[in-house]
């Protein structure tokens, strides 16, 4: 039977003849960490200027001469980088839980955290978020983690088994994510990633979930830096991946991570999402038994998939001007999946001069596994939102087996312009070992209008764990609004509102009111000295009743939150027509019941003397039954009052700012509403730089260089009585815990971070050798080293009287 038999056995794969249209699901917000790129950004630019991003020598294009032997090794492999290290404190994890964590798991749970910055929701929201996710090989727990664990003659660590098995993915990421919908791990091989976005997709126009993350990572050990030939394999033989290529012969090991966000189309567009795609369609499938083997791709599998997301998609197949091809480079792969495409494609309706472009990804990046679909996802959402085909590298002639002249396909190693009438559709495939197939169909979202604002300055608003983060946080703004062009008052208001409303809090703080996009940059740049925290606010009115009027009307043109309260407190908003005292009151009153609205409370309220009324309604609890008769004692009365300034005191005057006064409530630690603050704008998400990570190194030492892991632990006691418990019992959660040094009164969950898996070995250490039965859960009734100590001591002076 010859190669082009096997994989055309008869027995084509069943499908839905018409799958139902499902309503599109907008991408929202994209992360990635490949080789050669941190960040999606670097990905793109490297893709477009036709980057090779692996460690394969340079100057040697076509490997060694007279080719590569069975057997012989390659030096070519495509790395993330810096896997060994982790910003472990950001996610609440231990030392001893990251230094033993699958790296995969470690480096999935960073980009799902900034793709959720990306699309603008890392902050607090009401939406149901699904994970859906998947990785490859755990190399890691093979090649480190369980070697050391055999030689210290430990086994049966739950704890191992929670940070390693591919179980545990999707659940840890909505642990840590605080993401409470639907949280699957996706395993189908090369075809994994992809899989996962078919089954967030699904989820999403089943109501399972409001918002859906979902992607993969696969990821190499960090000293591998190649590998074995084999003839016929699916490595090549000179270190180069070359797509549908005349010298393709096969793919290069790569590694990487990718995320994307998606939401329901209808609900992105409505609440103004930075929509970079629309998926229009998806499907999923098996091969089943109708092919040679096992790993042998299948042409009917392939076609049936690709048509059964375009039908659910309800596009034609002469619609779609790129494909990402799952482009393996390999002898079977590549004719296999063109033959594919050819059936789908190659159709009479195609209008004249309008080619098909097909491109691959693995040229590039190499064969990213468990990854690879959601690299292409990525590749082809920026292709439809840029009008822009990034190249396929290492492409010079077709390979023989397929007929490129008789299809509508086009092939070319250069960056070109996608230039169409229509909306630009592209499809993405991905194809995996075992014969699973996803292919998505996404389509260029259409712009959205720009919301206008009646705001003419914004409060950048952003925190951090640390001042160095900060510093970082603010320089990354900074570089982001100066690279781009000058931002108008709609645009520098949705980079507010993302800033206040998608963005995790943090106790560092940072704010200014800016009123364009220099202004912005050269805050973002000006030294700082940072504000200190204010728990007790008092508010004070001063000014005279006409001063006061005046200040409700210019507030009322440019702070859509006065026309709120004023509604809120007499049901109108106009302030002309009505007496002096009657409307400084009423704009007076307006102004407090705005601030209380974004989370300020007062401790005491003062006012002039012909405000008394207004201010004695306002401390008593504001009432508004009660309000006409404190609006009609207010009386005529030039008084303005006296004021003094200082921290912690909210001025309500002639030149009031509410604009200042949040940013300056926010740096000094209010958790400030910032949806409260937009909540009568038509407000977007837009892209932002995201967090700072500030990563240490969490990396076993390979088994043949183990070092003692843990010079410190607790010498065993003798008696209970022989040592000073204190001492013992912070030695024992400085061992399990896994830092340097604990506070002798910091809480084992709010300070540490401590969960059950720790408090029940800590537990179990002390009672084995104290020689005592203390509570398995000691550090949950005895949250503390010092709570700890005494409970023990109470244990051991019962013991002594019994």
């Amino acid at each position: 039977m010859s190669r082009r038999e096997a994989i055309l056995i008869p027995g084509a794969v069943q499908m839905l003849q018409k799958p139902p249209c499902a309503p599109p699901i907008a991408l929202i917000g994209l992360a990635a960490r490949f080789a050669g790129a941190e960040s999606v950004e670097q990905y793109w630019t490297n893709l477009v200027e036709g980057v090779e991003s692996s460690n394969r020598p340079t100057g040697d294009e076509d490997g060694p001469e007279g080719g590569v032997r069975n057997g012989q090794f390659v030096r070519a492999v495509a790395q993330v980088g810096d896997i060994e290290s982790f910003d472990a404190d950001y996610f609440r994890i231990q030392p001893t839980e990251a230094i033993v964590m699958d790296p995969q798991q470690r480096v999935l749970l960073e980009v799902a955290a900034e793709a959720l910055e990306d699309a603008g929701y890392a902050g607090e929201h009401d939406s149901v978020c699904g994970v859906f996710v998947g990785s490859g090989e755990n190399h890691y727990f093979r090649e480190y983690v369980a070697p050391t664990e055999a030689r210290a003659g430990r086994s049966g660590d739950v704890r191992i088994t929670l940070a390693n098995e591919k179980d545990f993915l999707a659940p840890r990421l909505a642990f840590k994510l605080g993401l409470n919908g639907p949280a699957i791990t996706v395993q189908t091989g090369c075809a994994t990633a992809l899989t996962a976005v078919a089954l967030a997709c699904s989820a999403l126009a089943a109501g399972d979930c409001d918002i859906a993350l979902a992607g993969g990572v696969s990821l190499l050990m960090p000293d591998v830096n190649g590998y074995t030939y084999t003839d016929g394999g699916i490595l090549s033989a000179d270190g180069r991946c070359r797509a549908f290529d005349a010298k393709a012969s096969g793919t290069i090991p790569g590694s990487g991570a990718g995320v994307v966000v998606l939401r329901r189309e209808s609900d992105a567009r409505a609440d103004r999402d930075h929509r970079r795609a629309v998926i229009r369609g998806w499907a999923v499938n098996n091969d089943g038994g109708s092919r040679g083997g096992f790993t042998v791709p299948n042409i009917d599998g392939q076609e049936a998939v690709i048509r059964a997301a375009l039908g659910r998609a309800d596009v034609k197949p002469d619609q779609v001007g790129y494909v990402e091809a799952h482009g393996t480079g390999t002898a079977i792969g590549d004719p296999v999946e063109f033959e594919a495409l050819r059936r789908v494609f190659a159709t009479p309706g195609r209008p004249a001069g309008s080619p098909l472009t097909l491109g691959a990804v693995k040229p590039n990046i190499g064969h990213t596994d468990a990854a690879a679909g959601v690299a292409g996802l990525i590749k082809a959402a920026l292709a439809v939102e840029r009008a822009t085909i990034p190249g396929t590298l290492h492409f010079r002639s077709p390979n023989p087996e397929i007929d490129l002249d008789s299809t509508p396909f086009a092939l070319t190693s250069e960056t070109l312009p996608w230039d169409t009438e229509g909306p630009r559709i592209a499809g993405v495939s991905s194809f995996g070992l075992g014969g699973s197939n996803a292919h998505v169909v996404l389509e260029s979202a259409p712009a959205a209008p720009a919301a206008s604002t009646p705001r003419s300055r914004h409060v950048l608003a952003l925190s951090a764990r640390s001042d160095d983060e900060l510093s970082r946080m603010r320089e990354r703004l900074a570089d982001r609004l100066d690279a781009a062009a000058p931002a108008d008052d709609a645009a520098l208001a949705d980079i507010a509102y993302t800033l206040g409303v998608g963005r995790t809090r943090f106790a560092r703080r940072w704010a200014a009111v800016v009123a364009d996009s220099d202004e912005a940059v050269a805050q973002l740049r000006a030294p700082v000295e940072a504000d200190r925290p204010t728990a007790r606010w008092a508010l004070a009115i001063h000014g005279t009743a006409e001063e006061l009027a005046a200040m409700g009307e210019r507030l009322l043109a440019t702070e859509p939150l006065l026309h709120s309260a004023l509604t809120d407190l007499t049901g109108r908003v106009e302030l002309r027509g009505l007496a002096p005292e009657r409307a400084g009151a009423l704009a007076a009153l307006g102004v407090a019941r705005a601030l209380l609205g974004l989370g300020l409370t007062f401790a005491r309220v003062d006012g002039p003397k012909w405000a008394r009324p207004a201010v004695q309604w306002l401390a008593a609890g504001a009432d508004t039954a009660s309000l006409e008769a404190a609006l009609d004692a207010c009386t005529a009365d030039s008084d303005a009052g006296s004021v003094r300034e200082g921290a912690g005191r909210i001025v309500v005057g002639p030149s009031f700012d509410l604009a200042g006064v949040a940013a300056a409530a926010w740096r000094a630690g209010v958790a400030v509403d910032w949806a409260a603050y937009y909540g009568d704008e038509s407000r977007g998400r837009v892209p932002l730089p995201t967090y700072p990570f500030t990563r240490r190194r969490f990396w076993l030492e390979r088994p043949a260089a183990q070092k003692d892991l843990l010079p410190n632990s607790p010498q065993v006691p003798t008696r209970a009585d022989t040592v000073n418990i204190t001492e013992f019992v912070e030695r024992v959660w400085l061992d399990v815990l896994g830092v340097e040094r604990i506070a002798h009164d910091a809480h084992f969950l709010d300070g540490l971070g401590g969960d059950s898996l720790h408090a029940v070995e800590i537990g179990a250490r002390l009672n084995e050798e104290l020689g005592l039965e203390l509570p398995i859960d000691l550090p949950f009734i005895a949250p503390t080293i010092e709570a700890t100590s005494t409970y023990i001591e109470q244990a051991l002076a019962t013991e002594k009287t019994s």
